[in-house]
């Protein structure tokens, strides 16, 4: 799963990671992106890659039910070419959802305690899907969904899913309208935990209202966690 994650990368820094050829979107830092928030996307139009402001939650263009609060925040790898949800958007509604690191939560007792995972490159991309569509009231709905698959070593002890992260030549290939669909399966791997390390943050990321550069800060007393298997 994820629910949510860091991107304080500059605007420069993303256009050059991910030779985009076309801004539309504004961005600032953000430390503690949750669902129903802004993201910022990667997508091919044509020969051209774009960066682009969406709505975090997947809402399908044949949805009735248009709540700001409803959407799908993830979709399962394995049932991306199955579920009516995601078919569409899996086939030709890609993107890269740009990010430079996540959260998850070890439950202690009665409370649940943040980390923050990072990869030892970025930022990167999230596998992800997206729906463009405008309401008959004439709002114009930009939404997508990140793509999660089985957890790597690093990860598992958390929780049992984590985004997809894709590598450069990955994210060529998802970007591409011409890939084939068994080709895009292939893609969705669970990434090397040997690329990832983590550590444990302050408690206050728990509330999303909690958005500054100190929500990434290592709590003191602990370490880096590194895959150990």
């Amino acid at each position: 799963m994820c629910g949510r994650f860091v991107l304080y990368s500059s605007l420069d820094e993303i256009v050059r990671a991910f030779d985009v050829q076309l801004v539309r979107a504004q961005w600032h830092p953000r430390y503690n992106i949750a669902p129903a928030q802004p993201v910022l996307v990667v997508r091919q139009e044509g020969d051209v890659r774009v960066l682009d402001e969406m709505r975090w939650g997947l809402i399908p263009y044949w949805t009735q039910d248009r709540s700001p609060r409803e959407g799908i925040i993830n979709a399962r790898a394995e049932t991306l070419h199955q579920k009516p949800s995601f078919r569409r958007p899996f086939v030709s509604q890609r993107c890269l959802v740009v990010a430079d690191g996540f959260y998850e939560w070890r439950k202690s007792d009665h409370t649940r305690i943040p980390f923050f995972f990072y990869l030892k490159r970025r930022p990167f991309g999230f596998a992800g899907i997206y729906d463009i569509w405008q309401s008959p009231e004439g709002e114009a709905l930009h939404t997508c969904a990140i793509v999660t698959t089985n957890a790597n070593a690093l990860i598992r002890p958390f929780h049992d899913r984590m985004p997809v992260v894709l590598d450069k030549e990955a994210e060529s290939y998802w970007l591409d309208p011409g890939t084939p669909t068994m080709k895009l399966i292939e893609l969705l791997r669970t990434a090397s935990a040997e690329d990832m390390e983590g550590y444990e943050v302050s408690p206050k990321v728990n509330s999303f209202t909690w958005d500054t550069p100190e929500c990434i800060l290592p709590v003191p007393r602990t370490g880096i966690l590194k895959n150990t298997v």
